[in-house]
């Protein structure tokens, strides 16, 4: 059983329009090279981080939800994220356990407007959002081939949503994908693009940090795009810190539990 896995009603709801605006912008974010208007991050300046206590955001009833603000509440979110230990939760199909800070505060949730293969969110003012996306390629173990293929997805959001992307320098881990019996182990190169995204929306105008990553995960065709994206609001320093725990501690942590590709998308 995978530790933290929850489901029931909260899991089964979707969200409206800022969910959607913001479900978006996880996909934007993750669209990084390639994009027009990318441009490569100088070093950002951000004030001294305010000392603030860690503290989990209220209970999550999983309902649709507009969003919250900066202030005290986020940065005491984001400081839990900071510093909170790390435990697995799970896909609803259990094909990924993804190990999340907090984890049991993370409520699983459905994207409005784009499929996915899981979703998860950071209480109901959306203090970090993390997203699960399955492409398709010829061959996966072509370095570089799942990261384009999701560029190719998410392209189409680009007419909607203006976003403006600045490129921290890439990271890379070795990661194995599941093994058949009896074979040899598989080594991969995953490649990590950490992002600041700045969105204008009918919805919303946010400043992200965000970072995604492209595994090679099932077969030879089929690949896990992963990705979160921390609302800056009036805390910059402390959801980059944020962003980059995600880049060191959970990415290179992302097991895929099985040979086949999950079927379900929500």
């Amino acid at each position: 059983m995978v530790v933290g896995a929850r489901t029931g009603r909260a899991s089964e709801q979707g969200d409206g329009g800022r969910w959607s605006a913001l479900a978006a912008a996880v996909a934007l974010t993750l669209l990084a090279a390639g994009s027009a208007g990318c441009s490569t991050a100088n070093a950002a300046t951000h004030p001294p981080v305010k000392p603030v206590a860690a503290a989990p955001p209220p209970k999550d009833d999983g309902k649709a939800a507009q969003g919250g603000v900066g202030g005290e509440a986020h940065s005491a979110a984001l400081e839990q994220l900071r510093v909170a230990p790390i435990t697995g939760r799970s896909d609803k199909q259990g094909s990924v356990v993804i190990p999340l800070p907090d984890a049991e505060h993370w409520t699983r949730v459905r994207f409005l407007t784009v499929k996915s293969l899981v979703g998860f969110r950071y209480g109901k003012d959306h203090h970090a959002i993390f997203a699960g996306f399955v492409t398709h390629v010829d061959d996966n173990d072509v370095q570089g081939a799942c990261g384009k293929s999701f560029e190719q997805w998410a392209a189409p959001w680009v007419e909607s949503f203006e976003v403006e992307l600045e490129h921290d320098p890439p990271v890379a881990f070795t990661w194995s994908p599941p093994t058949p019996p009896k074979q040899p182990k598989k080594i991969a190169i995953v490649d990590v693009d950490p992002v600041r995204a700045k969105t204008a929306t009918f919805f919303s105008r946010e400043s992200y940090e965000a970072a995604w990553a492209a595994y090679p995960a099932w077969g030879d065709k089929a690949c896990l795009i992963l990705g979160v994206a921390i609302p800056v609001r009036d805390d910059p320093r402390r959801a980059r810190e944020v962003r980059d725990r995600f880049v060191q501690e959970v990415f290179p942590k992302v097991t895929v539990t099985g040979l086949e590709e999950p079927k379900e998308r929500y």
